[in-house]
């Protein structure tokens, strides 16, 4: 099938990004110790060869069927973060996986929007949730060791943003 122009570019840059990516999680597998972080990585990369491999099938010019993903969302217990401890050397890691993951997520479901096929438009959407979803696993086992903060809001603040906005709803 002949793709337009846009959904080939788009990709081109994604399988670039994914090279790279793969590369550097991989390092980053050998180097945590955590059996959480380990888990996790290693979904990631599986995931992430998956959307490779889903990309080079939709770039195939001879293909007419549909191309689906072989992987779904990351799904992996977080009971095994109760009362653990990570190494302190593993936050930069994490933080970055943390990062990457929410810049594929955004990447992704940005592309999506932009590209024309139904089919590329449609894993990107998908692709776009899985990393969304590794963004949160990492998130949380930050959270769990102590190595993030989200600081709350004023509750008075908050009420004077429902007082404000209330009449969108009368």
């Amino acid at each position: 099938m002949q793709l337009p122009a846009i959904d080939v570019g788009l990709m081109k840059e994604h399988l670039t990004a994914h090279e790279g990516i793969i590369y550097d999680i991989s390092n980053d597998y050998s180097k945590v110790r955590h059996t959480f972080l380990k888990a996790l990585i290693e979904k990631q990369i599986i995931v992430m060869t998956d959307h490779v491999r889903v990309m080079l099938k939709l770039l195939e010019p001879e293909r007419e069927n549909w191309v689906s993903l072989a992987t779904s969302n990351p799904n992996i217990s977080i009971e095994s973060l109760q009362n653990s401890a990570a190494n302190q050397d593993e936050k930069p890691i994490v933080a970055g996986l943390m990062t990457t993951s929410m810049l594929m997520a955004n990447d992704n479901y940005n592309s999506a929007l932009r590209m024309s096929n139904e089919n590329v438009k449609h894993v990107h959407y998908i692709m776009a949730m899985q990393q969304a979803s590794f963004q949160n696993y990492y998130t949380i086992f930050m959270e769990q060791m102590g190595w993030s903060i989200t600081p709350k809001a004023n509750l008075e603040d908050q009420k004077q943003v429902i007082q404000h906005f209330r009449h969108l709803i009368k």
